[in-house]
């Protein structure tokens, strides 16, 4: 009991003195548990996150980009395993959709789906060949952001989650390092809703 309780002051003393917040764009700091519209950092590139059926899926549990920018997609749930007020960056994350479809498994959490010889996306938890790990917000420049997937049996080998799309228009959410989806995130409720 008191190492746990030690670790947990060194987790919450290393937060509060050497951490990045990731601030959203209200510019406060994003709450452990909080919920947000995971945005493009710039204009043009499209809306907000959402669910798709893809591939041979009856429902949608498909994380992508919605193509209009004038839609933020579906409030995501950010929130850390750890008990922390705020979210410090290159901390483990987990990304929860608040309001799934029926079909899907809950919690809505994101995982990773396919092996590395394949192009791996993001779906909703309850897919074959997820692989285990925890997701990352780490800053891009400023208050932008990327967020990365780190599996849990490689200690150093952290990738950015990108945009690819696919023949029928959908822009999936998957591990792509060599050009990653630079975000921003929006309070769900605020008032530049």
């Amino acid at each position: 009991m008191k190492a746990t309780l030690l670790a947990l002051f060194l987790v919450l003393a290393f937060t509060s003195a050497k951490a990045d917040f990731v601030i959203d764009t209200e510019g406060n700091r994003m709450r452990n548990g909080g919920q947000y519209y995971i945005l493009p950092a710039h204009e043009g590139n499209g809306g907000g996150i959402d669910l798709a059926a893809t591939g041979k899926e009856s429902c949608p549990l498909t994380v992508v980009q919605t193509p209009s920018e004038q839609s933020n997609g579906l409030p995501t749930r950010i929130s850390s395993p750890y008990r922390i007020a705020d979210l410090p960056t290159n901390f483990p994350v987990e990304f929860t959709v608040v309001a799934p479809p029926k079909c899907a498994q809950t919690p809505a959490k994101w995982t990773i789906v396919g092996r590395e010889d394949e192009r791996r996306e993001v779906k909703l938890a309850g897919h074959k060949n997820t692989e285990r790990g925890s997701f990352e917000i780490r800053t891009h420049r400023g208050t932008t952001y990327k967020m990365v997937f780190c599996p849990s049996d490689e200690e150093y080998s952290c990738a950015a989650l990108g945009i690819s799309k696919d023949k029928k228009g959908n822009r999936r959410l998957v591990i792509d390092n060599d050009n990653p989806f630079i975000v921003v995130f929006q309070r769900a409720g605020s008032s530049a809703e």
